[in-house]
């Protein structure tokens, strides 16, 4: 009899069978549209939520450690190649970095899935820092005891940062840079797909509620009446949130590409302050003006910049580096206060991008985190709605 029942349902003619097979169809599109909705909500909110986090502290890592190591191959240069011992500054700010590069190795690999390249990179660094620091160590030895082979040791440690470890690091900032554009991207991305599959529903459900008026020649069936209520605030909420959330990340978009190009900048930087302290004038000339010159970084920086504060702030980066610039004929102590200059403009100007940066990802992930149940919930709603209220015109025939 079950079976019977059933091909009645699906095959017969009578009113109750189309309303049967109506409120299936119906009930379907809802549901649809609510599993729709909720994966590409959750995509959407953890783009930007904790796996965007996890993704941006990646990143934060991957620029900081290339920093460290650099500066940290900076200081072995312009410290322990000199005759008389190294500065105690120079060899306090060696080992901070040293020691922030190991932090940042460690940090990173915890935030990575094993098995990937990122991951490789990561224990191939862990790997080699040692003996880096190792070679750099033998050298302030045998420096210290007036023994030949220092200068050798500490270019043997200098080649092995410069053609393998500091490679990997660039690789691993790069690799996280462009995970968390990824990242930004999938979250501001147009949710076209659900919008067709909720328009398809509410169309199907708006259809049926006019029909029934025809047929009936009576008032609008109240379930279906609320079901395309609720649908239509499920799609109100979608583009609503895609507006608000696109605004915020392109405003975040601007501010990494300002951080981006100050980090490249403060990269150059410590590469030009390498290229004076082993008095190669050409590469230092060439370096700063991959900074300061036309096209150069700071004029990315400023052609991404947003509000007088942050053009402010490069236009004080670029007066540090051609302070600097000028003084590194003077004598090392006028050049190292100087370069110690543009470093803290650097830093305050990327601070405050990064610090606007944040704010806006998390206006961002405020505004997509009610997109992974929110609309489900009204399409789930509207299910209900559209069952009971051509239920009710079934029940009208038994």
């Amino acid at each position: 009899m079950g079976v019977t029942f059933g091909r009645r349902v699906v095959f017969g003619t009578a009113t109750p069978h189309r309303l049967a097979r109506l409120r299936a169809l119906l009930v379907v599109a809802c549901l649809v549209t609510a599993v729709v909705s909720a994966v590409a909500g959750w995509s959407r909110a953890d783009a930007v939520g904790t796996g965007g986090t996890r993704v941006a502290a990646a990143a934060t890592d991957g620029g900081q450690l290339y920093r460290s190591l650099h500066e940290a191959e900076t200081m072995a240069i312009s410290g322990f190649t000199s005759d008389g011992p190294p500065p105690p500054g120079v060899v306090a700010r060696y080992d901070d970095h040293v020691a922030r590069a190991t932090q940042r190795l460690a940090h990173a690999a915890s935030l990575l899935p094993p098995g990937g390249r990122e991951a490789a990179l990561i224990e191939r660094m862990a790997d080699l820092l040692p003996r880096y620091t190792a070679q750099v160590r033998e050298a302030q030895t045998l420096r210290a005891q007036g023994a030949p082979g220092a200068r050798d040791t500490l270019t043997r440690a200098s080649d092995l940062m410069r053609t393998t470890v500091l490679p990997a690091a660039d690789a691993l900032r790069r690799a996280q840079d462009a995970a968390l554009a990824e990242n930004y991207r999938r979250a501001g991305e147009s949710p076209a797909f659900v919008l067709l599959v909720g328009l398809v529903a509410l169309l199907g459900t708006g259809y049926a509620g006019f029909r029934e008026l025809r047929r009936t020649n009576r008032i609008l069936n109240p379930g279906l009446v609320v079901a395309f209520g609720l649908l239509a605030a499920a799609l109100a909420w979608w583009a609503v949130a895609t507006v608000a959330a696109s605004d915020r990340l392109d405003a975040s978009r601007g501010h990494n590409a300002v951080a981006a190009a100050l980090d490249e900048a403060r990269i150059t930087a410590l590469q030009a302050r390498a290229a004076e302290s082993s008095g190669n004038s050409r590469e230092f000339t060439y370096r700063m003006e991959a900074i300061t010159g036309s096209g150069g970084l700071l004029d990315v920086a400023a052609g991404q910049a947003a509000g007088d504060t942050a053009t402010a702030g490069i236009d004080g980066v670029r007066d540090a580096a051609t302070g600097w610039w000028q003084a590194a004929p003077t004598g090392p102590d006028a050049s190292r206060s100087a370069f110690d200059r543009l470093g803290a403009a650097l830093a305050d100007v990327i601070g405050a991008e990064r610090t606007a940066l944040a704010a806006d990802v998390r206006g961002a992930d405020d505004v997509l985190a009610g997109t992974a149940a929110g609309p489900s919930v009204l399409a789930v709603l509207a299910a209900a709605a559209a069952a009971f209220g051509i239920g009710r015109r079934i029940e009208e025939y038994r």
